[in-house]
Parts: structure tokens; C-alpha cells; sequence
């Protein structure tokens, strides 16, 4: 009778050849996986501490576009600040427990992420979503959006206020004005520059949608119409002349507002 034992032989030893091929790039990808865990960052951020926080971190990385404006022609800076600095990313409220640098863009209302404070191009910015804000220095920002503004996923302000169901938000930006001549008509030109610029807008509990304030006294009474009286009394104690934002956020610290 004729055996099949050495035919079975044969077809089991191509078959447990690759069975070993497929369990040893597995053990490679395996290891390749438990290595990541310590990934450094491509910013050159420090080790995240789990894999989590490193996916939460990436996943708020958007690309950063190439600069359109010849910068070298233009007077002043697209930033307030132009240094990176040490900075947290908050996600859903919570902290992201990851060493970040951080800094603003006023003009492309961007916040931009780096590696060091000695930085000067951003590898990546924060993307923007209502669930992701920042602590940068000692300024909290996060995202609200404005009724009827191109900006669909919202503008960055930072919270100057926030009290007696009363929050009070300030919005830096640059704006961009092109090179024209001089006003004296004698030839000659006014240079591109970038132009400083602060909105303040205010919310409440029956008012949740933002709306900007007027630096003004009527601006100011607008805002609160069941304390008029008390508020022009205040107004009038204190000989505010609302010409800055801070006289604006002055009230809203010292006025004793209604519950």
C-alpha cells in the first residue's frame, strides 16, 4: 500500500514556514507598537507620558499654510507676542498633561504650536474646534462664535470677566493694510503694515449670543437696561470717560451688577 505520510510531510513543511514568516512580522509590528508609546513628537516636544495623550495632542494638529504676504516689506508683526511660551492645550475643559509651546497669531486668528521658545516658524497649529482652547501665559483662550461672521468655526478671544451670569471675552487681531500713497500728494507712499485692533464682546444669561460693546457710556448702559439708574449713577461717581477697553472691564469688576 502506498504511504502518504512523506506527501503530507512535504505539504506541511511550506505551510509552517509560513505560519513562523506571519508570527514573526507580527512579534516585529508588536514591538513596533509598544515602541511608539514613548514617541517623541516631530515638533521636538517632550516624551507624552501615554499613548493617549499623544493621539489626543497629534489629533489637534492642523498644517500650517505658506506665508502669502513678503513679510520683510511690511511694518509691525502679525503677533502681539512674537515669542513662543510654555503652554498648556485644553481639551473638552481638561488639561492635555503634555509640555507644549504655544503662541498667538492675531492676524491669521491661528494659535500656533512650536517646539522651543527660540522658534521662530510654528511646525503646527492648534486646530480649531469649540472643545479646544489654550493657556498661554497667563491668558486663557477659547473659541465662541459670532452671529453672521465668515469665520464658521469661530474667533479666539480671551475671557476678561466672568461673573453674576455676566462674561466678558476680548479679541485681538491684526488687520492687513496695503501700501497708498501719502495724504500730502507730494509723492511718496505710506509702507504695508499691520494695523493693532480689540473687539470686546459680551454674553449673559439671557443674552448667551455674543454681541460686540461699544467703548461708550451707551454702549456700556445697553447692556445692562434693568440697572440704568444705579449704572449712569456709578458712571458718573467714578468719572469714566470710556475710552479704552479697561474702562469698559472696570465696571464690569466694580459695578455691583443685579442677580
Amino acid at each position: 500500500m502506498k504511504s502518504y505520510d512523506n506527501d503530507l510531510n512535504l505539504f506541511k513543511t511550506p505551510f509552517l514556514f509560513s505560519m513562523k514568516k506571519i508570527i514573526l512580522i507580527s512579534s516585529l509590528l508588536f514591538c513596533q507598537l509598544l515602541l511608539s508609546q514613548s514617541y517623541v513628537d516631530a515638533t521636538g516636544a517632550d516624551r507624552f507620558s501615554s499613548t493617549r495623550a499623544l493621539e489626543d495632542f497629534n489629533s489637534l494638529k492642523g498644517s500650517v499654510e505658506s506665508e502669502e504676504l513678503m513679510l520683510e516689506d511690511v511694518l509691525g508683526s502679525m503677533y502681539f507676542d512674537e515669542e513662543f511660551q510654555a503652554a498648556t492645550v485644553i481639551l473638552n475643559d481638561k488639561k492635555v498633561e503634555e509640555k507644549t509651546f504655544l503662541r498667538y497669531n492675531a492676524f491669521k486668528d491661528e494659535i500656533e504650536i512650536g517646539s522651543s521658545v527660540d522658534q521662530k516658524k510654528a511646525s503646527n497649529i492648534l486646530i480649531k474646534r469649540s472643545n479646544v482652547g489654550a493657556i498661554i501665559g497667563k491668558e486663557t483662550y477659547i473659541l465662541i462664535a459670532i452671529p453672521g461672521s465668515k469665520n464658521p468655526e469661530g474667533i479666539y478671544v480671551v475671557e476678561l470677566f466672568s461673573q453674576n451670569n455676566h462674561k466678558l471675552y476680548l479679541h485681538r487681531s491684526k488687520k492687513f493694510v496695503e501700501e497708498k500713497p501719502a495724504p500730502s500728494g507730494l509723492g511718496g507712499s505710506l509702507p504695508a503694515r499691520f494695523e493693532d485692533q480689540t473687539t470686546l464682546y459680551h454674553t449673559s444669561l439671557t443674552s448667551p449670543l455674543p454681541e460686540i460693546v461699544r467703548v461708550s457710556k451707551n454702549g456700556i448702559l445697553k447692556l445692562f437696561p434693568e440697572d440704568q439708574v444705579r449704572l449712569k449713577k456709578f458712571i458718573s461717581q467714578n468719572k469714566i470717560k470710556f475710552k479704552e477697553n479697561q474702562d469698559v472691564l472696570f465696571v464690569f469688576e466694580n459695578f455691583k451688577l443685579e442677580e
